[in-house]
């Protein structure tokens, strides 16, 4: 296979969404088999990294790029289904906080063993070069954190 130059290479953009995909369904079976099948793929987007447990549901719509509307939604049929609590956050009851359930943490555990496995293979596939497409990575989440102003 020949070298790509730099001028017909796609967008790193572009690339990322093949891997994420495939991913996102990896952790969808997963939970499936382990007994969480009423978790959808909508709801994954409040357990992604760094996870829900302390969040204010503001910032979890933040991170999802949704609204604070649809993302109570889904805190919403989470909590139905018992993996997450919605608490007054401590010193200021005007504001809540989600707190994960046992059955929260065991649905975070299998979503976490799966991106740990994946991350592996992923490190054997693209070589030495990992650590620093990693560390890229890291650098491109922090400089997309949202920015929080009166959430």
């Amino acid at each position: 296979m020949g070298e790509i130059s730099h001028d017909t290479m796609p967008a790193a953009s572009a690339l990322i969404r093949r891997p994420a995909t495939l991913l996102r369904h990896q952790v969808m079976t997963a939970l499936a088999h382990a007994g969480f099948g009423d978790i959808l793929p909508a709801h994954l987007g409040v357990f992604q990294f760094p996870g829900p447990d302390g969040q204010r549901p503001g910032m979890l719509a933040l991170r999802n790029a949704s609204s604070k509307q649809a993302m109570n939604h889904l805190l919403h049929q989470l909590e139905r289904g018992g993996y997450l609590v919605r608490e007054h956050q401590e010193g200021d009851r005007r504001l809540r906080v989600v707190r994960l359930t046992e059955t929260g943490w065991s649905a975070f555990d299998a979503i976490s063993t799966v991106t740990e496995q994946v991350d592996k293979q992923w490190a054997e596939l693209v070589g030495e070069d990992y650590p620093a497409f990693r560390r890229a990575l890291i650098r491109l989440e922090r400089s997309l954190e949202p920015v929080v102003d009166g959430w």
